[in-house]
């Protein structure tokens, strides 16, 4: 969401920016604005006006600590239902007067409606109702923003003059508060540095941006933004866990119930669009547990996402030594769709404590963060709490702060997931109560896709040479739906496990170890007699054993290569694997229901023409 300082040293303090929502440690009377309320009547017209005023003082201090931090102001009302004057006719309506002219949104507390009567908003011009608020009881109700000069509130009650609801109008949030420069925010505001996370079509980063949300955080002190991610535990029950940024909330009173969770808030193609892409969204949330020292805050949503919405629920890596060498960010850079912001430069661990600008004890320990810089992309305010994943999809960290812009000016912090692991001594404190909850102790975790149970199958693999016995140690690639690397075992088997048979697999066996096992005289005096017409090939197999060239044809080159293999004149083949694969890759698709898929591949060993090679080496 937003941008603070470094408290670094005075002269770092004029350009570097670190923390990308955060939010200023102020007194309450700065951060919470109370209005002056007055009630009157429209003139000949039958209207109760609800004048809202504050103090300029309130208002500037406001400014001046969230400018650029939170979007939209909030200003603490706390009008009771009883308070309100109602008309002698069965409806009675409100116009929100403000001393400056700003579109606005109302948080109800409704402690009951009444049979027979309703409260919602009604464009006084053209007689459409916009919003009620729904019959619930002991709710908090936040409705959306509108215009106070040609949307009223309307209170219509049964039985004419009675009117017996109870409620209060507890906040008003005003939007673009006059006095503030204010920031474009939303559909088509980032920086165009960030690629469209649409524009990475590799496998592995399609399924990694759906783990994705853009998070619109309601506190009383205002509205504003950050990013998100969903996380897998170790049950794989698909708990609706989403994982962002402490510093989000920081100095603040979050409304946790309010907070909307945007999910496939997106571009389908690598082009920005012209139109905004429809929200899916989920409102409501519980806090789990949150740490300052690495900058994580885990909700829990009030409701689970639907079978087969298309989201990820991340995997994640624990490790506390390794340094990734390669960093993707999934995020929503000034509450823009979905981008994705690549650093191939690797990693370190900052070994100093960080200050950052919430407020003067607003520190995190040495070695609770990332230092990197992006290569491609950046950040903007609203990416804070972005998903950070090494190059094998394991989400490592989220985004904290840093430099803000593109390539050639960022510089980029992210708290360490290996630290909010067991930050605390509580399960409010760290994240292994929540994602490992039958203590596993295991240090990584996959991804999982959110599929129907009876649209999870298992692929079956079965690699064997050319006389039909297993081999061993062969590198099984999975892309496409789903992303994986699996070694066949002694049996030549692997095993893919809990896919989705509606998604599109492409499986690639790979081996280049043990060059010159299998590989002798015999054999170059066999490819010799195929050469010279003598004593030609019985099978297929041996025609792609003896091709050490890879060019699909067997001619005296390929003798030259296996002799000089032989002699020590070079350990491997130029141009060829050590072995190959027939048939070299399997693509497989919708799948069947039911029993498992089953794929066999023929491993030959090249310059082995009289399969001799040991399988299981």
């Amino acid at each position: 969401m937003n941008l603070s300082r470094s408290f670094f040293s005075h002269s770092m303090l004029r350009n570097l920016f670190l923390c990308l929502v955060l939010f200023t440690s102020i007194q309450f009377a700065e951060a919470q604005i109370l209005s002056h309320v007055e009630f009157r009547k429209q003139a000949d017209k039958e209207v109760q006006v609800i004048q809202l005023g504050w103090s300029e003082i309130d208002k500037q201090n406001w400014i001046e600590h969230n400018e650029g931090r939170l979007d939209v102001m909030g200003v603490k009302t706390n009008i009771l239902s009883g308070a309100l004057q109602v008309s002698s006719g069965e409806t009675t309506s409100f116009q929100f007067a403000l001393h400056q002219q700003s579109e606005i949104e109302i948080l109800f507390n409704v402690e009951s409606i009444s049979a027979g009567e309703k409260l919602f908003l009604k464009n006084n011009k053209t007689g459409v109702i916009i919003f009620e608020i729904p019959r619930l009881s002991h709710q908090q109700v936040l409705t959306p923003s509108f215009d106070p000069d040609q949307v009223y509130l309307e209170w219509s009650g049964q039985n004419h003059k009675v009117y017996k609801s109870l409620f209060s109008i507890e906040n008003v949030y005003v939007h673009n508060p006059a006095g503030s420069r204010g920031r474009a925010i939303g559909f088509g505001t980032a920086l165009p540095c960030h690629p469209n996370a649409a524009c990475k079509q590799d496998s592995l980063l399609k399924i990694l941006s759906n783990t994705a949300v853009r998070i619109r955080m309601v506190m009383e002190e205002g509205i504003g933004w950050c990013s998100g991610s969903f996380m897998n535990n170790t049950r794989n029950d698909r708990a609706p866990f989403i994982l962002t940024a402490y510093h989000c909330t920081f100095e603040y009173t979050p409304k946790y119930n309010l907070w909307r969770f945007d999910l496939d808030y997106k571009s389908d193609s690598c082009a920005n669009p012209s139109l905004e892409p429809q929200i899916i969204s989920f409102t409501g949330c519980t806090l789990k547990a949150a740490g300052q020292g690495s900058d994580f805050l885990l909700v829990l949503l009030d409701n689970d996402v639907p079978i087969n919405q298309e989201i990820t629920f991340a995997g994640w890596n624990r490790d506390t030594v390794a340094l990734p060498d390669t960093l993707y960010l999934i995020h929503h850079p000034n509450a823009d769709i979905r981008k994705i912001s690549t650093c191939s430069t690797g990693a370190i661990i900052f070994p100093n404590q960080i200050s950052w600008s919430e407020g003067a004890g607003y520190h995190t320990p040495a070695k609770h963060h990332f230092s990197f810089k992006f290569t491609e992309g950046g950040h903007q305010p609203g990416s804070s709490g972005g998903p950070l994943f090494n190059k094998k999809g394991n989400l490592i960290a989220q985004i904290h702060g840093g430099t803000m812009g593109c390539e050639t000016t960022n510089h980029a912090f992210a708290g360490r997931f290996a630290k909010s692991w067991n930050y605390g001594g509580t399960a409010a404190q760290r994240l292994k109560d929540w994602l490992d909850p039958d203590q596993t102790g295991v240090m990584q975790w996959p991804s999982l896709v959110n599929v129907e149970q009876n649209n999870l199958v298992d692929i079956q693999g079965q690699v064997s040479d050319p006389s039909g016995h297993p081999v061993k140690n062969v590198r099984i690639v999975i892309s496409g739906s789903s992303t994986d690397t699996l070694y066949t075992d002694d049996q030549g088997q692997f095993n893919l496990s809990n896919i989705n048979r509606t998604g599109q697999y492409t499986i690639t066996p790979k081996k280049d170890d043990h060059q010159t096992n299998g590989v002798n005289v015999i054999d170059l005096v066999a490819i010799q007699k195929h050469l010279l017409a003598k004593d030609t090939f019985d099978f297929p197999w041996q025609h792609i054993a003896a091709d050490a060239t890879n060019n699909n044809s067997v001619a005296v080159g390929d003798f030259v290569l296996i002799l000089r293999l032989l002699l020590g004149k070079i350990t491997y083949y130029p141009t060829s694997p050590s072995w190959r694969f027939d048939p070299p890759v399997i693509e497989l698709q919708d799948l069947p229901q039911g029993l498992p898929s089953h794929v066999q591949f023929t491993a030959i060993k090249i310059g082995d023409v009289n399969g001799s090679a040991d399988p299981l080496k």
